[in-house]
């Protein structure tokens, strides 16, 4: 049976987890174009270009722009393979000031979590890049994935929130700890302790 583990600090600040409408976005293939934005940074043309794209409507895309989204999409899609389903998932969001979200992404990627969001900037695929850009681009380390459905199954109403899996079985833990503190916790006292204690031998 699922036992959420719950922890809470005394004044801890917890971000509301952010909500967007996947109905009304294409999210396998904002999901390629995120990857595709990581894996393959733009020029300084396109970067110039992404961080005004928050001041422009989604049908304001040039050709340039839009061929470069198509081809990233057409590349990530060419190279996508069956993907392991995660022991672990970091769910945060975009209403996470960016200094703390970026802390947060790269915290996931130090661990090997998939650091998982609701959905899209204002159901926009171009804004969302914008902001993935802003996170990942001086470095290239971290990424994000969008899993609405992870947010539900999950129970998740607040990020940042930690979720261990195994088999049918979770330990949640939502507040502003530290990763690695969360993961401890996990497997210190979880019902999925073996999982976290694995994640934790394999990145010390």
């Amino acid at each position: 049976m699922t036992r959420p583990l719950i922890f809470t600090l005394l004044g801890m600040l917890i971000c509301p987890a952010y909500a967007a409408d996947p109905a009304q976005t294409d999210l396998a293939h904002a999901q390629q174009f995120i990857d595709g934005l990581i894996a393959n940074p733009p020029g300084n043309a396109h970067q110039q270009a992404a961080s005004e794209l928050g001041q422009q409507s989604s049908g304001q895309m040039n050709n340039t722009d839009s061929q470069w989204a198509q081809s990233l999409a057409r590349q990530q899609q060419a190279a996508a393979g069956a993907k392991p389903v995660p022991q672990a998932l970091y769910f945060v969001s975009f209403s996470i000031p960016q200094t703390g979200l970026k802390r947060l992404i790269l915290d996931a990627d130090r661990f090997g979590i998939p650091a998982t969001l609701r959905g899209m900037v204002n159901n926009d695929m171009r804004q969302t890049a914008n902001a993935v850009l802003q996170l990942v681009n001086e470095d290239q380390r971290g990424g994000v994935q969008i899993d609405p459905q992870a947010f539900r199954r999950y129970g998740i109403n607040a990020v940042p929130a930690l979720v261990v899996t195994c088999g049918e079985t979770y330990d949640r833990i939502a507040g502003n700890l530290a990763l690695q503190q969360a993961l401890t916790k996990v497997a210190e006292s979880g019902d999925c302790a073996d999982t976290a204690k694995a994640i934790l031998a394999a990145h010390p």
